[in-house]
């Protein structure tokens, strides 16, 4: 997320599940070890964290934001919603199978909005409410990614006819896309490794452009037999490819934005006592696991 690179993608219809993406790309792909998924509304489920939580060397964890979609567990009577306190995830068809899952829920403040985020991370120390702010608005840089993928790079309409052309060319342009930006930031982190240490300032991906970083690919692909001058090689103008640097005094969205009545507010998750049953089928799964 910190790159706005794609690490991993998986392709399929528009009816697809997008969790059930997500679930094959854990069981399938390697992961660096203290890997944090993080994901929006849609990414829940007990079957979904239990295998993030059991992938690779058994230290990934997982931060997404939930609502109404989501039902869980408090043990303490005086618990708060959203308090930095402990939930349970523990469906009534996982009580006879698998323990709950123990997690944090917060609630915070994006914007004018209250979101609630939850973690596998249980110490507040190791995961803190301003980070769990700053990834969550990092997981925003991918999918404006995938919108200079439609618009920037036209593949909002794709040209093949046969389906599985039509796979391999979204595909391949996914692939394109990640390999040019590679390429551009590259470039930006070597001139900033090589500018004097009192005028160095970091990097940042969230100022490279897509739209730059093709224009300079384009640029030196229809010239390819010339020879550039000092300012107009490939690798300078990929160091150059950024986003514009003013500051913008209005707001960016339309003026009139149509109602969308598909679009429900998110709501807050439910959060239910733990009954008395299910704290004895709690202790007897934890037992049977001891033994």
């Amino acid at each position: 997320m910190g790159l706005r690179l794609p690490w991993k993608w998986r392709l399929g219809p528009s009816h697809s599940s997008e969790r059930a993406h997500v679930m094959e790309m854990i069981g399938e792909g390697k992961f660096p070890e203290k890997t944090l998924f993080c994901g929006d509304a849609g990414f829940v489920g007990y079957p979904l964290w239990s295998a993030i939580l059991k992938c690779g060397q058994k230290s990934c964890h997982f931060l997404v934001r939930v609502g109404a979609n989501v039902s869980l567990l408090k043990e303490s009577a005086d618990y708060q919603l959203g308090k930095n306190g402990r939930v349970l995830c523990w469906p009534k068809a996982m009580q006879s199978k698998q323990p709950p899952l123990e997690l944090r829920l917060v609630k915070v403040r994006i914007g004018k909005t209250h979101v609630y985020l939850l973690t596998s991370v249980l110490d507040p120390a190791k995961l803190t409410t301003k980070q769990m702010i700053k990834f969550y608005k990092l997981r925003w840089g991918i999918e404006v990614e995938f919108l200079g993928l439609k618009q920037t790079l036209d593949r909002a309409m794709l040209r093949c006819r046969n389906d599985q052309r039509l796979l391999a060319e979204l595909n391949w342009s996914i692939m394109a896309m990640a390999v040019a930006e590679l390429f551009a930031l590259k470039e930006q982190l070597a001139k900033s490794s090589q500018t004097s240490h009192k005028d160095r300032t970091p990097t940042n991906p969230a100022k490279r452009s897509l739209a730059n970083t093709m224009r300079a690919i384009r640029k030196c692909m229809r010239n390819v037999n010339d020879i550039p001058e000092p300012s107009e090689d490939l690798q300078t103008l990929l160091r150059q490819a950024l986003t514009d640097s003013y500051q913008r005094k209005g707001s960016k969205d339309a003026r009139y934005r149509p109602p969308n009545p598909d679009k429900k507010p998110l709501g807050k998750p439910k959060v239910r006592r733990i009954t008395a049953q299910e704290k004895k089928k709690r202790r007897d799964i934890e037992k049977n696991l001891a033994a």
